[in-house]
């Protein structure tokens, strides 16, 4: 008897790769990339939108792009790009609630729902979802969005990107942005139409736009051993703020500036560069 044997194997079967015909051919492996790649060109792109409504600093720690999610969005929305979902984790929407309307919960424990929530959620939804929008197509709108409600239609999710953030608190949190095929397709052509990265650019150009940190040195307090290993939980020490204060670049002071006060968020104003940091 001839022919080809079925192949054996012991590898399970949640760790084959499923191919999906959809896909083959079309640049659909690109868009996670694009999409990472988004957002560390444009880290506080959605940082500054809490910042600059909620009076809440979020620092973005990793952005992750799914595949599968066992979750559906808590808000489904609908643009002339196709269809965009959107959730946020509990616990972060309540951290957002208290900066903007005062008040403390226990620690631990999440309050029960209530309509504040619900409105804001729904808020957050269609202005973030715009923003990634406007991230992505390059500052383009992605169009009106509409709340998108229908029981009797599934909606298949391409894509779900995870963006995730800490608060002051300490607490960190996720929300999410569901892709449907449609917007997908349109992230698609995007990647197609981008450019090709010039070999020919200026190194002083490209170094000129590296990340660098900066830390602003507010209060400083030298204190002996003993009494830093006395300290306890409570304790109160006193200090005074510089004036003025030093912006450092890896604990090498760069500039010298004033700070002010402005709806409950610090500024820094008039800064001087120092002459030998």
């Amino acid at each position: 008897m001839t022919g080809n044997p079925k192949v054996l194997h012991d590898v399970p079967a949640d760790k084959l790769l499923r191919l999906k015909p959809h896909k083959l051919g079309r640049h659909y492996h690109k868009v996670p990339i694009f999409i990472k790649e988004s957002s560390s060109k444009h880290p506080r792109i959605i940082a500054d939108y809490f910042l600059r409504n909620f009076r809440i600093t979020l620092e973005l720690i990793q952005v992750n792009v799914h595949e599968e999610y066992p979750h559906e969005p808590a808000l489904r929305l609908n643009s002339p790009l196709g269809r965009i979902g959107f959730s946020i984790d509990r616990a972060l929407l309540a951290e957002i609630l208290e900066s903007y309307y005062g008040g403390t919960s226990l620690a631990g424990e999440l309050p029960p729902p209530n309509t504040s929530e619900q409105r804001l959620g729904e808020r957050l939804g269609r202005e973030v979802a715009d923003l990634f929008g406007r991230m992505l197509l390059g500052g383009k709108s992605i169009g009106r969005l509409e709340r998108y409600e229908n029981a009797y239609e599934e909606v298949h999710w391409e894509y779900v990107a995870e963006f995730r953030y800490q608060a002051p608190s300490g607490l960190q949190g996720s929300l999410f942005l569901f892709l449907d095929p449609d917007v997908v397709d349109e992230l698609t052509s995007q990647v197609n139409d981008r450019p090709a990265p010039r070999q020919d650019c200026d190194p002083v150009a490209q170094i000129k736009q590296l990340p660098l940190h900066l830390d602003c040195v507010l209060a400083s307090l030298q204190m002996s051993l003993a009494d830093v290993l006395a300290l306890r939980p409570g304790d109160i020490l006193m200090t005074r703020l510089r004036e003025p204060v030093e912006v450092c670049v890896n604990q090498h002071p760069l500039f010298r500036g004033s700070i002010f006060e402005e709806s409950g968020s610090l500024f820094l104003t008039s800064l001087e560069s120092v002459k030998n940091p």
